[in-house]
């Protein structure tokens, strides 16, 4: 998205000068105070120091000579675990102060791993448009430090402001159009600092209890892009870790909007998220439930119209298929019991003439026109019915071919004739009929090939197998 060569290596300047800034405030704690420091972070901040570090070294090898994902994976679930060595985080979870309460247990660990690797991946995706991740860190520390100043400040900030006033001086030469990137040192550094951050915000004045809200609202736009991306390549068939360009932030640019706009407008929907999400957190008990009925029901309307104004096609399909298969289960179902039912009635049968019987009734049931079992030679007459009829109207078939003998060089068609009155729900009932119904001819045709010859009739020679709903069967030649 740049003509011009930019260097990427503003996570280097991020990371230095957040340290610079920490040391020269514990160190005039120490020389003007005259008193040991208070350790931002708690107990944490070794764990903090090492991961931050080993994906911070990672990110800039990236920058420089490009490192394998796995080696990435590895160093970030690494670093994670470097944190979860010095107690992160908490055991339990509630949504809310007075909430109910979940004890994790050993699951808590896993899940801390996984939560730090895959915010820190996350906002290495959304550093796609100049500014917006940078933006989104502001949004998510912000959100931090919010949330500490409601729990009466139980946390040192040093480290967060430091890092906010680093990302906001940095954000001068990242926006729109960029004279610097922050690269992988620095967009992955963001997010695990973040990942780490977010969690201790939220634990309670207890030290116990984690409101896992306040981090997916602080970083709802990284999580949900990455959902989204996740989401859309999986009913695409694509690999979960494929890269395209079809990011949120890449559909609105593609919809017109310049790079400062987009991350004007994702900024402030998003900022409002993280509003919404600490009102809920820490509104009074009987007003919570309230309060989150809402926000999730303006969620799910924004995703709703996100999804068809962003043009994900993907989403809008998905739904819809979900609306069909609710609307149509019932008629699906007996469709399957039906089909079912013949293949078995096939297989069981004693003669040919019982095949013929069993498959014009089932035409019956089903409103398919019409059933044939004919030689596999080219023939494109329709059923008598449908012969003369408005063009929109005119039927279609469906062509299940089964060969007979060792060799299997004789053809024969089982051949389906549906109307266009309902294309979905006849498409959807012929398909799953070939699939069941034609294995099971075919299985009896080769069990009894005696009936079939050379010199006695064929089925292509036979009379017509099925009918149309309401008709008389009558012979027709082939």
């Amino acid at each position: 998205m740049h003509s011009q060569p930019i260097p990427r290596l503003g996570g280097v300047a991020i990371f230095i000068s957040t340290a610079l800034a920490v040391g020269l405030v514990l160190a005039g704690q120490w020389i003007i105070a005259g008193k040991r420091p208070a350790m931002p972070l708690g107990t944490l901040l070794p764990g903090v120091l090492l991961g931050a570090t080993i994906v911070f070294l990672t990110g800039l090898l990236d920058d420089i000579r490009s490192v394998a994902p796995r080696l990435k994976l590895l160093a970030q679930t690494a670093a994670a675990l470097a944190v979860v060595a010095y107690g992160f985080p908490a055991e339990n979870f509630a949504l809310a102060p007075g909430g109910s309460v979940v004890h994790l247990g050993w699951f808590a660990a896993p899940l801390a791993v996984l939560w730090i690797v895959g915010v820190t991946n996350a906002f290495n995706l959304i550093d796609g448009v100049d500014g917006l991740a940078g933006t989104f860190a502001l949004i998510g520390l912000a959100t931090c430090i919010a949330a500490d100043f409601m729990f009466a400040g139980q946390s040192v900030l040093s480290i967060t402001l430091a890092m906010a006033g680093a990302v906001f001086a940095f954000l001068r030469y990242n926006q729109s159009p960029a004279r610097i990137f922050l690269g992988d040192s620095g967009s992955m550094t963001l997010g695990f600092f973040l990942a780490v951050r977010s969690v201790v915000s939220a634990t309670g004045p207890d030290g116990k209890t984690i409101y896992f809200l306040i981090p997916l609202v602080a970083l709802a736009f990284p999580i949900a892009d990455t959902f989204i991306a996740i989401a859309r390549r999986w009913l695409r068939g694509h690999h979960i870790s494929r890269a395209d360009g079809r990011h949120v932030h890449h559909q609105l640019l593609a919809l017109g909007l310049s790079a400062p706009r987009t991350v004007e407008l994702l900024g402030f929907v998003f900022s409002a998220f993280a509003v919404v999400g600490l009102s809920v957190v820490f509104a009074p008990p009987k007003f919570t439930l309230a309060l989150l009925g809402g926000a999730s029901i303006l969620g799910f309307a924004l995703f709703l119209y996100g999804v068809r104004f962003l043009k994900y096609s993907e989403f809008v399909q998905f739904g819809a298929s979900i609306a069909s298969v609710i609307r149509s289960a019932r008629s699906v179902v007996r469709d399957k019991v039906l089909i079912e039912e013949l293949a078995r009635n096939i297989e069981r049968a004693k003669s040919l003439s019982e095949i013929m019987l069993a498959l014009d009734t089932y035409s019956e049931i089903t409103g398919i026109i019409q059933v044939e079992l004919v030689a596999g030679r080219p023939s494109f007459i329709g059923p008598e019915g449908q012969m003369i009829a408005p063009p929109n109207a005119l039927p279609w078939r469906l062509d299940y071919r089964m060969g007979l003998g060792d060799d299997a060089r004789r053809e024969y068609l089982l051949r389906i004739w549906c109307g266009q009155h309902k294309p979905g729900v006849a498409h959807g009932c012929a398909e799953r009929f070939a699939m069941q119904v034609g294995p099971a001819i075919e299985r009896w045709m080769q069990e009894n090939l005696h009936l079939f010859v050379p010199g006695e009739r064929q089925p292509g020679q036979l009379e017509r197998t099925s009918r149309s709903a309401g008709d008389t069967p009558s012979p027709r030649p082939k």
